[in-house]
This record gives structure tokens, sequence and C-alpha cells, in this order.
């Protein structure tokens, strides 16, 4: 039989795409979606600022005094690569104005909210695609895939399994993420508040697919805005959080942070740690920055197109929901093939929903487990700052300190053993003794092999054996080493500090008020000739040869009793050399080898007069544009007679005339004082490169 027996049925119907049923007043109420676009707004906003900020920041960088210490420190990619960075971050910070003009324009435009695109243009007609064909292919997939209505759009059949496999994929990355800050930041905030937002967006998600597993919209709503809220708080937000931190230390007319923050311990620790969030480490960091900021724009994204769809401009009336549907009641082979498909369709929406539910329930307990498990293991008084990574049952100690008056002993080996041995010392970053009387270093030390920095301070080392030396197969990260108030066994270095094998990245040796007078005849080598090698306010009465022929690139022998100064300390590579407060009344009259670029420090001397062989250094700082003076003399004779040339009160230097004298430095011609301002500084300096003052009020002993 050729006709149809047709039955009829009354039933309400909302827009339906892809599976999706539509409520009769399944709308947004008009205040709802007014703050929902301002906080969009909002959101693109802060965005574009952080990028953009982000992106002038490693622009400007190379360069500063900032730029300077990351580079000592090892930290971020180098400066070379600062201009790529920034231009990414440019890119990104272009997206969100590009959205935030979008919204704003087309808003007054229109004279109603407008979220994006596609509030503006809509899904062209059957007949505006058939004529358009040829011409928009692109726009043709676009609206077949990524519109709302397409198959990977928001109200699309597949919408939720690509989401599932977004937020495997986006929690992995961040569980990751959460893993490493347990590692890096001693800080218990981020990590307990990173932690928590990990957690309660694997429950929400399956809470969300238990509460609303039969509405799709609101499920997917709610689930993409647990989604974008943890994106950008990885996103954006712990970096913003660190900035703030940091942004009250930082000096702008320096373009850097003080020298003395680089001395304070906790500081230093921080900075070790949370830079390694804060800057890009590396390449892959970076494209891990990208993927967060772009899927927390294509979240927003989604999340406007599921607002749009419930505009109150789209509402119907109840009656034009009612419609007779005319269901033939025998199907064509075409009508079953549709069904199948649709049911095949239905069963693996549901069968997603149920393992979304399970796999994110589970993957948030496992979250909790690891992190309360962390959170357990005790806290150690000498350990100033403690880090608690997951899956380790021993204490961390990123800073530790070994403070002999405040735990009542005198730092024998037995003592400091007992102290080091009840955490894993492969943790440890920074390591700083103090107030110890009777200090016997042990050869536990030997175990730190993660360590940067090592102080001590206001202690007496009795005992320092080979065995427990520094060297690069024990210590291969360690960069720093401050000896300040220290007494040495009869002013030698000890056996510790002399092994054959010196740690290759120890560059910045600085010793401070010690009683050293005396270097091991090969001390050149064993220490680095690229150093900076400071041995202040000493006992030195003269320059030891050995250290002579080191010429360490940069060197400082200030407030040492030396009164000769040999020619083989300014020649060389050495670029600063510092023998200020020291005896000497005459530079060499002779440096054969004169090293091209030279930074000298001769306050708080007797220095009348310089040389020519000085000369040469100067017209190359003057030449290479160097951003610091050749010269510094304050509290010297010389910075006197400057003065009074400046004043008018003389018309010529004091200091008797010589033959090999210095062409541009003894010139006092008003036409040669340009030069002279270049060369020479007389502003007051401190006294030593070590901010021993600084020091003393951060680690000496508090009386109460």
């Amino acid at each position: 039989m050729g006709r149809l027996n047709e039955t009829v049925s009354r039933r309400g119907v909302g827009p339906k795409d892809g599976g999706i049923t539509r409520r009769p007043d399944g709308s947004f109420s008009p205040i709802t979606l007014r703050l929902c676009w301002l906080g969009f707004v909002a959101l693109h906003a802060f965005c574009y600022v952080y990028f953009s900020v982000f992106a002038w920041c490693y622009w400007n960088m190379p360069g500063t005094l900032l730029d300077t210490w990351l580079f000592f420190f090892n930290l971020g990619m180098g400066s070379e690569n600062d201009h790529a960075i920034a231009v990414v971050h440019g890119c990104v910070a272009a997206v969100h104005l590009v959205y935030l003009l979008w919204m704003i324009g087309w808003s007054f435009k229109k004279g109603r909210l407008v979220f994006a695109v596609y509030n503006v243009f809509t899904r062209p007609t059957t007949r505006e695609r058939s004529e358009r064909r040829r011409t928009s292919r692109v726009c043709s997939a676009y609206h077949g895939a990524l519109s709302k209505g397409g198959l990977l759009g928001v109200d699309g059949p597949y919408f939720d399994l690509v989401l599932l496999c977004r937020e495997i994929i986006e929690t992995a990355l961040q569980t990751q993420q959460a893993y490493r800050m347990s590692v890096l930041l001693p800080r218990s905030q981020f990590n307990r508040g990173y932690s928590a937002l990990l957690i309660l967006n694997c429950w929400s998600t399956a809470l969300v697919h238990s509460l609303y597993h039969a509405d799709a919209a609101r499920r997917r709503l709610l689930a993409v805005v647990c989604d974008c809220i943890l994106d950008l708080v990885t996103s954006v937000g712990i970096t913003s959080v660190l900035l703030a931190i940091y942004y009250r230390d930082f000096d702008f007319q320096l373009s850097g942070f003080p020298a003395s923050k680089w001395y304070e311990d906790v500081w230093v620790v921080h900075v070790f740690s949370e830079f390694q969030l804060l800057l890009v480490s590396s390449w892959g960091d970076l494209a891990l920055r990208v993927v967060f900021a772009l899927n927390m724009v294509s979240n927003m994204n989604n999340i406007k197109k599921i607002l749009s769809a419930k505009s109150p401009k789209r509402r119907q009336s109840k009656s034009a929901h009612e419609v007779t549907s005319v269901l033939p009641l025998y199907p064509s082979m075409r009508d079953s093939n549709e069904t199948r498909t649709q049911s095949k369709l239905d069963i693996v929406v549901a069968s997603e929903s149920r393992v979304a539910k399970i796999l994110f329930f589970v993957w948030g307990a496992a979250i909790l487990v690891l992190h309360l498990y962390a959170e357990s293991v005790p806290g150690l008084p000498q350990c100033k700052m403690q880090v608690k990574p997951w899956m380790t049952s021993e204490p961390s100690c990123s800073l530790l300190v070994l403070d002999c008056y405040e735990s009542n002993f005198s730092g024998n080996e037995n003592e400091v053993i007992a102290e080091w041995s009840a955490f894993n010392p492969k943790t440890t970053v920074r390591i700083v003794i103090r107030h110890c009387h009777h200090l016997e270093v042990p050869d536990l030390l030997t175990e730190f092999s993660s360590m940067k920095v090592l102080k001590i301070y206001n202690s007496t080392v009795v005992q320092w054996k080979e065995s427990a030396a520094l060297s690069q197969n024990h210590h291969p990260d360690l960069m720093m080493l401050y000896l300040v108030r220290v007494n040495l066994t009869n002013g030698e270095l000890p056996a510790g500090l002399l092994g054959d094998n010196f740690p290759h990245m120890l560059l910045d040796i600085e010793f401070c008020a010690t009683n050293l007078r005396t270097l091991p005849e090969d001390f050149d080598l064993k220490w680095p000739q690229a150093a900076s090698i400071y041995f202040e306010a000493s006992e030195f009465t003269e320059v030891p040869a050995s250290l002579a022929r080191l010429a360490p690139y940069d060197l400082s022998l200030a407030m040492n009793p030396i009164s000769v100064i040999p020619a083989s300390v300014f020649e060389g590579d050495v670029g600063f050399l510092h023998i200020g407060g020291t005896l000497f009344t005459e530079l060499p009259e002779s440096v054969p080898e004169m090293s091209p670029l030279l930074a000298l420090r001769v306050d708080s001397t007797n220095t009348t007069f310089f040389w020519n062989w000085i000369d040469p250094t100067l017209e190359n700082a003057r030449t290479l544009l160097v951003d610091t003076y050749p010269i510094l003399a304050a509290n010297s004779p010389y910075c006197t007679d400057l003065q009074r040339i400046y004043d008018g009160q003389q018309a010529s230097f004091s200091a008797p005339r010589h033959k090999n004298e210095s062409v541009i430095l003894l010139n006092a011609s008003v036409s040669n004082w340009p030069a002279l301002e270049a060369a020479v500084s007389c502003e007051p300096w401190p006294t030593t490169w070590y901010p021993i003052e600084f020091e003393d009020a951060y680690s000496g002993i508090e009386v109460d």
C-alpha cells in the first residue's frame, strides 16, 4: 500500500541543534547577560594588559640590571631570546584586544550586547550558501564544524566528546604544573590554592555530569566555565600574584632589584624557585603558556556562544513551540539509518558521561591524597624554607640555616651531622651557617648536590677536610660562596676550599672581614679566572703571587693593609678591580699588557695622580659607551683636587708632574672637563662590594 498511515501528536519543542532541547523559557535574564558581558570585557581587558606588560618587559629587558642578575643566576632563557618571547606575548595580547574592541564597538553600533562575531554575522541561508559556495568554502567549513550548531560547536552532537578529550589533556598538563609547583615553591599558599582549584575542577566536572545529565546545555556551560577558571589561574593568575609580590621590591630607576636583596637568604631562595614560574624557562614552557592562554580564549568563546544561543531576543511564544509533527508509520530505509545513527550517538554520549564522572572523580581524589600526604611531612626548625613535593616521605629543605646560637651548640661535626641528617639533602638550594665558634664541616656536605649558595657568617672554621671539599662532582650547581666575619685556622684557606675539581659554576666568591692573610702557591691552578673573587677587609699585607697570576675578571682587595700593588693585577682580562681602602700611595708606573676594559676603584686611598697606561682604557670606555665610571676615587687627594678645580679654587692638580702621567686625568683645562666628568666619579660608595652592614643587620644575633 502506497498510502501512509499518519500519527498525529502534540508536543512542545524548542530550538534544537545537535540533540539539545531548549526549555520553553530557556534564556538568561537581561541583568545576567549584562553582568556576563561586563565580565568578559573586564577579563579581556585584564588579559590584554597582562600580556602587553609581559611583552613590554621582555622587549626592554636586554641590557638592564635585572637582565644581568638573571644571566648570572641562569634564570630564564637569556637575553638573546627576549624579543622572540615578547612577540609571542604581544600576539596573545592582540587576540584579547581584538575581542575587546569587537565587543565594545559592535555593542554600541547594534544598540544591544554583542558577545562575538556570530552575534553580528549570522549563519548564511541556504540560498546565500549556494551563491557563495565557490568563494566561501572556508567560511562554510567553519559554520559546518565550529559554529554553535556545527559538528564540534557547543550545540553540536560531538561537543561533549571533544570537551572530554580537551579536559583530559588540560587536566594532565595542569596536574604536571601542580607537581612542579610542589617541588619548586616554598610558599604553601600557592600549592594549596592551586591544588584545591585543580581538585574542585575535577570534582565539578564529575558533579556537573551527574546533576545535569539530561540538560546538555547547562552541563556544557558549567563544564566550560569551570575549565575556563582553571585556565585563567594557570595562564595569568599565578604569575600575576608573583608580579604583585616582587613589584614592591623593584627599583625602576635601577631597572632591577637593589643589590642587597640578592644577599638576602629568604628572598633569593624565593627568586630561585618562583622565577622559574614567573619567567619563560624554555621553548616548551613558552608553548605550554600559549596553549593555556589560547585554550582560555577558546573556552570564553564557547561560553559566549552558549549565552548568545539563549539570548532573550531568541525567545518565542509558547504557541510557537507547539507544533504538529507527522511521523510515518512505516519509515523508509533512510529514516531507519538516521535513527540508528542517532541511537549510536546517544549511546556514545551516555558512555562518555559515565566515563567522565568516574575518571575525574578518581583523578581529583588522587590529587587530594597526594597533596595531603605531602602536607603531612613534618617541618623542621633548621629548614627556614621547606618545599613539600608529592610522593616523597622525607622532608625537603630549600633553605637550610644552621644557627649555633639558636640551637645552643658550638658546631662540632656530630652536632652538624645530627642537624643535617633529618631531611633530604638533595633538595637544599641554599645553606647558611652562622654563629658557630667551633665549626667542623662534615663530609655530609658532599650530599648537597643541588646547593647553589653556601654562606658562613660570624663563625670560626676549625676543620674543613678535603673529604668534604667543594667539587664539581658533588656540587655542580654551586654558584656563590660567602665567608663573612669568619676566622680561619692560621689565616689560611681550609682544604675543603682547595679541591682539585673546583665547581665550574662557582663564579662568585666573596670573603669579607676575615683573618685570611695568605694563599697557596697553586691557588691560580684551582680557582676560576672568570670569577668574581673578593678578599675584603682581610689581613693581606701584599698581593699573593698566585692571586696576581690568576688575575680574576672581578677582583676586590679592599680594606686590606696592602702597600704595594703589582702591575700584574691590571693585566690580562681583568674587568673590575677594587683596591680602595688599602695603604698604597702610588699605582705601578708601567703596565705592559693593560686590560682593554677596566673599572678601577681607588677610593679612600692616597691616590694623587695616574699614569698614562690608563688612558687607553678611558678611550675604550668612551667609545663603547660603557654605562659605568672607569675610575671611582672618592675620598682621595685626587678627587679633592678635582673638586677644587671644578669650583675654580685652583687651576691644576697639586701632584708633582711626571713624564708618563695621564694625558686625560691630569689635564685640568676647562675643555677637558667633560672627559674628566665621564671618566672619574668622586661620589662616595660603600667601602666593600659585599654589603656587610646589611648582613650584620640581617644575620646578626637578635638581642631581646
